[in-house]
C-alpha cells in the first residue's frame, strides 16, 4: 500500500509540474500574441497616417438662424457657402467628416484608436480647433446630461483596460 501511494504522488507530481509548464507556454503565447496585436495596430495606424484631421459640423442651437452654409458632401468632404452669395461655394476634403446629427459616440469611435495606442506605450495628441461657440467644450468634455466627451470616454477607456489588465495578473 505504502509503495503504491508512493507511485501515486510520484504520478500527480509528474503531471503537476506537465500543467505547470503548460501554463507557463500558454501564458508565453499570450504575451507574445499581445505584443504582435500593438504592434499590428500601429502599423495600421502609421498606414493611416500619423496626422488626421476630422472636421465636425456643429448642429444649430435653439435659437440660431438656419442655414446652410456647411454642408457635408459625405464622410470626408464638406461644403462651405456664404449665405448671402450660395454661389460662391469651396469644398474641402478632410481623413473624416462628422455631419450635425453625429453623436460623441461617433466622434469617440473614430478616436477611440488613438487612445489605444497610448496604452500601447506611444505618444498620441488630440486637440480641438475652431473659433469660439463652434463645439471645442461639447465635443472634449461633453455635457452633465449623460453625453460624454472624449476626455470622460477616453477615460472609461483606460479604467476598463485597467480592469483587463488586473484580472489577467
Amino acid at each position: 500500500l505504502t509503495e503504491r501511494l508512493k507511485c501515486e504522488e510520484d504520478k500527480l507530481h509528474s503531471v503537476g509540474l506537465t500543467s505547470e509548464a503548460r501554463v507557463n507556454e500558454l501564458e508565453d503565447l499570450i504575451r507574445q500574441g499581445e505584443h504582435e496585436r500593438r504592434k499590428m495596430h500601429n502599423i495600421i495606424q502609421e498606414l493611416r497616417g500619423n496626422v488626421r484631421v476630422f472636421a465636425r459640423i456643429r448642429p444649430f442651437l435653439p435659437g440660431e438662424k438656419s442655414t446652410d452654409s456647411i454642408t457635408p458632401l459625405g464622410e470626408t468632404s464638406l461644403r462651405v457657402s456664404k449665405p448671402n452669395n450660395p454661389e460662391r461655394e469651396y469644398k474641402f476634403s478632410f481623413d473624416r467628416v462628422f455631419a450635425p446629427n453625429e453623436g460623441q459616440d461617433a466622434v469617440f469611435g473614430e478616436v477611440s484608436e488613438f487612445v489605444q495606442s497610448a496604452l500601447d506605450g506611444y505618444n498620441v495628441c488630440l486637440f480641438s480647433y475652431g473659433q469660439t461657440g463652434s463645439g471645442k467644450t461639447y465635443t472634449m468634455q461633453g455635457t452633465g446630461s449623460g453625453q460624454m466627451g472624449l476626455i470622460p470616454r477616453s477615460i472609461e477607456q483606460i479604467g476598463q483596460y485597467k480592469s483587463t489588465l488586473e484580472a489577467d495578473g
